[in-house]
């Protein structure tokens, strides 16, 4: 009777080893297939740390048994060697020095969530304006790259750079506002696009992914030091556009029933579409970048983890910074999973990226990051 036992389980164990292989394979080839076309291996893309920590689990498992099923689990790990580059940082988590030497350009992105507002909503106030703009002045740096920055229709300082910022030395500034966006339940309220920066701005533009009731725009700056100009983009690529429901309903994905059934399709189908969407904007941006007659480096919220789709398109040839400086996972979403990390500086390859840090506040639904870089040698 034991010898069957252990005949059924080994056969069970080396089952699940090649379900959880072909799972992670398909999760290796994200970067390389339209997730417009393929939106089911893209969603794989999303759990890929995960997988990954299971075949190492079986690798382990499978070098203490000495079975040549290691050598495969192995194989499938050096396959996915690439991804594994872009998901890990593999640095030392060294301490963000302050101080920038005279020809350093420091950048910062925040997804400012209109001010934090939608995390406001337990203690009575509008927004963390106030305690944002703190953090922002403390960080020193020269540009700001802000997503959805709070814009109202009615206001004469809409796009304005905020009186405590530009008394610290952010003079310069370019507000695009979203497209008719019909989403937010403030009548009189929008959000913007917005760069703003220490250094004057001498030339800018904006482009529209779409005409929807809710569409980002894709924005850039070139921007004037004392002997360079760079060109500094700025972007929010489709959201899936998750309500309370949503995050609730992932909470309790483990709990059976029909009702969380529905909630689980109904996730899904956003991530569906905001996959579609996504494989354009990437494209879109891509060639914008690549017609840049300057250095160029992007920053934002591109809704998307590194081993995907639209990482890849948009990185193409440039360097991410939270690679070159950065350690772990580099979580940028506060929220779901700790290995979301959506949001991004990346620069042209000719840059020298000194340092980077991320600023863990509660403030946002996203961390502000920041990177420091010297400029590329005449």
């Amino acid at each position: 009777m034991l010898p069957k036992i252990k005949k059924v389980l080994r056969f069970s164990i080396i089952s699940t080893n090649i379900v959880a292989l072909i799972l992670y394979m398909l999760a290796c080839l994200v970067p390389f297939i339209n997730s417009g076309k393929s939106w089911f291996i893209a969603m794989l893309g999303l759990v890929f740390p995960l997988m990954f920590f299971v075949i190492l689990g079986f690798l382990i498992y499978w070098l203490i048994r000495k079975s040549k099923w290691a050598f495969v689990c192995f194989a499938a790990l050096l396959l996915s060697l690439q991804q594994l580059l872009v998901v890990f940082g593999f640095h030392f988590n060294k301490k963000f020095n302050d101080s920038k030497a005279p020809e350093t350009l420091r950048v910062l992105t925040w997804n400012l969530s209109m001010w934090g507002e939608s995390n406001t909503a337990h203690n009575g106030k509008f927004d963390y304006q106030d305690d944002m703009i703190d953090v922002i002045k403390k960080t020193n740096a020269d540009v700001l790259c802000f997503q959805e920055y709070l814009y109202y229709k009615e206001s004469k300082y809409r796009d304005s750079i905020v009186p405590s910022l530009k008394e610290s030395g952010y003079r310069y500034s370019y507000f695009v506002k979203t497209y008719n966006n019909k989403r937010i339940y403030h009548t009189s309220i929008l959000t913007a696009m917005v760069i703003i920066s220490k250094y004057p701005i001498v030339d800018t533009a904006h482009f529209y992914f779409t005409e929807e009731d809710y569409s980002e725009p894709f924005i850039y700056a070139d921007i004037k030091t004392n002997s360079n100009t760079v060109r500094i983009f700025s972007t929010r690529l489709e959201s899936v556009r998750f309500e309370n429901r949503d995050y609730t309903a992932l909470r309790k994905l483990k709990e059976p029933g029909k009702e969380s059934f529905f909630q689980t399709r109904a996730i899904a189908y956003k991530l569906r579409n905001a996959y579609k969407v996504r494989a354009t904007e990437a494209h879109k941006i891509k060639q914008k970048i690549k017609e840049s007659p300057f250095p160029a480096i992007v920053c934002g919220d591109f809704n998307d983890v590194p081993n995907s789709y639209t990482y890849f398109t948009i990185k193409d040839d440039l360097q991410d910074a939270f690679l070159k400086k950065g350690t772990g996972f580099g979580r940028t979403f506060r929220f779901i999973s700790p290995t979301l990390r959506i949001d991004y500086i990346l620069a042209d390859k000719n840059f020298d990226v000194k340092q980077f840090t991320k600023i863990k506040v509660p403030f946002s639904d996203h961390y502000p990051i920041i990177a420091d870089f010297n400029f590329p040698k005449k």
